[in-house]
């Protein structure tokens, strides 16, 4: 989302008394500015340690306006979540002691060089997503139903999903499937974008060995 779409939807927060809430677990991987900053009485900023520094660390964070922070709290404490006592203590050292941001760094490195690999594997196929995310859409050409082309892909050992499943309203979703970057390795990474690749251009009536 850029600073143009940002303050757009800052400006319709103020306008109309709404609140939002922010995802900013993959924040980290950007530069941009958070909506928060633009409308901090109209937003809550909900962040994860999990994402930008590791799985295991199930640290969440919530900045939310202050007139609302104590039923934020009370709902909290209602809910029985609390960070374990061990994520708690690890992710306040390594936040003050330097080591989560370097992580994060190094995060932000890998997803950008992913990117880069993505889009090579995936040429003269039109590929959607921010250069600097962990994941991306690729778009089918019209020989591929997304649903079809996701079955396709698993039948070869690869697990995607198609854009259906994000859709709100069933019948309104792109012919794409998302990909994501993050967890094999580079050398697998490539190697299935590859395959993916030349079953898109297969076509949904052959079979890729």
């Amino acid at each position: 989302m850029g600073p143009a779409r940002r303050a757009d939807l800052a400006a319709i927060l103020e306008r109309t008394g709404l609140t939002a809430i922010e995802d900013a677990v993959y924040s980290f991987l950007a530069d941009a500015r958070p909506l928060a900053s633009l409308a901090p009485d109209r937003v809550i900023l909900v962040d994860s340690l999990s994402k930008r520094v590791m799985p295991a660390l199930t640290v969440g964070l919530i900045a939310a306006p202050p007139p609302l922070t104590d039923r934020l709290a009370a709902s909290v404490r209602q809910g029985a979540w609390t960070a374990l006592g061990l994520s708690l203590a690890a992710g306040m050292h390594w936040m003050a002691g330097g080591s989560a941001a370097a992580l994060a760094d190094a995060k932000r490195r890998d997803a950008a060089a992913r990117q880069v690999i993505a889009r090579a594997a995936l040429a003269d196929l039109r590929v959607v997503g921010a250069p600097d995310a962990y994941h991306l859409w690729l778009e089918l050409p019209e020989t591929w139903r997304a649903e079809a082309y996701a079955a396709a892909a698993l039948r070869q050992g690869i697990a995607l999903l198609p854009a259906s499943a994000f859709a709100v309203h069933p019948g309104h979703a792109p012919n794409a499937v998302r990909l994501a970057l993050a967890a094999p390795s580079r050398q697998d990474l490539d190697q299935a974008l590859r395959r993916l690749r030349r079953l898109a251009f297969a076509g949904d009536d052959q079979v890729i060995e």
